[in-house]
């Protein structure tokens, strides 16, 4: 029976990890540059566009909401290691992010960390700062309180609802912010998301890292999905032909569209595509007369000379048709 529950213990803590990097991943998505679990330095490291790096401890409570026997050892443990990760690398911020609301243990600091708290070290009591201070006194090369934070995601029980609901709103807020109308959008993410931070972060080579463009670009395929055809294509193009070189070659398609590269390509094609159509039909007079110049960016040999066009036509009516939902996401996440 212990050995269950300590079984369980290790896979809530894993789940834990794992949404705390989502939540810290899109707090910091303007400048971050790759994310990695269980790395050289820390359980979560963020790796910023200026070479600095934050740092977080991820510790979570099973019933956090009433046992509070081990915060205080967590909180020992964490700032040990964050002192350690911080001699390694240039670090901008060093975070301790737990699920518990009383991570002091004390009764002078408790009511300032209701709900998803962010607290740095001079916003806290002075009570806490001396708590702190004293683990601090014990360690060789203590970190650097102005660095330090604590932080609060609410995470418990077995309800997926209620365990999810802070890292959703969070996820949710995000996809909000870069004025995407697509339903739906947040949950699939934070279902990807999870999929993609999980595998690589179960990976023991510490060099695998996800780069912003491997976070981000899963969006951009949500969002040039390919699984319906709209009126004006559908003028030009049979819709049960669609159907069938969509359900056929998706894989493909899906795989083109999240090659950052190509995308841009076929972007600025079209900006500087000269046409004497009315602007409200360029995109399709782009699609129906620049496909030819994107066959060697697909393997197709063998394939009919039709089904080629049509499949090569869906994918740059897709990723020019939704330009501006593109453009919206790289300027959100200044990719």
């Amino acid at each position: 029976m212990a050995k269950s529950r300590r079984a369980n213990a290790v896979v809530f803590g894993f789940d834990f990890q794992v949404n705390a990097a989502i939540v810290l991943m899109i707090e910091n998505i303007e400048d971050l540059k790759s994310l990695r679990l269980e790395g050289n330095y820390e359980d979560i490291e963020i790796e910023l566009e200026n070479n600095q790096y934050i740092l977080a401890q991820a510790k979570a409570v099973e019933r956090s909401s009433s046992d509070f026997r081990n915060v205080r050892k967590n909180l020992e443990k964490s700032l040990i290691s964050l002192s350690e990760g911080n001699q390694k690398v240039d670090a901008q911020r060093l975070i301790l992010i737990t699920n518990s609301p009383n991570p002091l243990n004390e009764e002078a600091s408790r009511s300032i960390f209701w709900g998803d708290a962010h607290r740095e070290f001079l916003s806290l009591p002075e009570s806490s700062q001396e708590l702190i201070r004293r683990y601090l006194d014990n360690i060789n090369q203590p970190l650097d309180t102005d660095k330090f934070m604590i932080q609060i995601l609410p995470f418990e029980t077995d309800n997926d609802i209620e365990r999810y609901k802070v890292v959703k709103r969070v996820v949710d807020d995000f996809i909000g912010d870069l004025n995407l109308n697509i339903p739906g959008l947040g949950k699939k993410m934070l279902s990807i998301w999870h999929e993609e931070v999980f595998e690589n972060g179960t990976k023991k080579d510490a060099a695998i890292q996800l780069k912003k463009k491997d976070l981000i670009w899963p969006i951009m395929v949500v969002a040039t999905d390919v699984g319906y055809c709209d009126n004006s294509f559908a003028d030009i193009f049979d819709s049960s032909a669609y159907d069938e070189i969509v359900r056929q070659y998706r894989e493909t398609i899906e795989s083109c569209c999240e090659r950052c590269e190509f995308f841009i390509k076929v972007l600025c094609d079209y900006t500087t595509y000269q046409t004497t159509k009315k602007p409200s039909e360029k995109c399709l007079d782009f699609v129906m007369n620049k496909w030819r110049d994107y066959l060697l960016e697909f393997e197709l040999d063998g394939m009919d000379e039709e089904i080629q066009k049509g499949l090569i036509q869906i994918i740059l009516y897709r990723i020019v048709r939704n330009r501006i939902v593109i453009q919206n996401i790289k300027k959100g996440v200044k990719l």
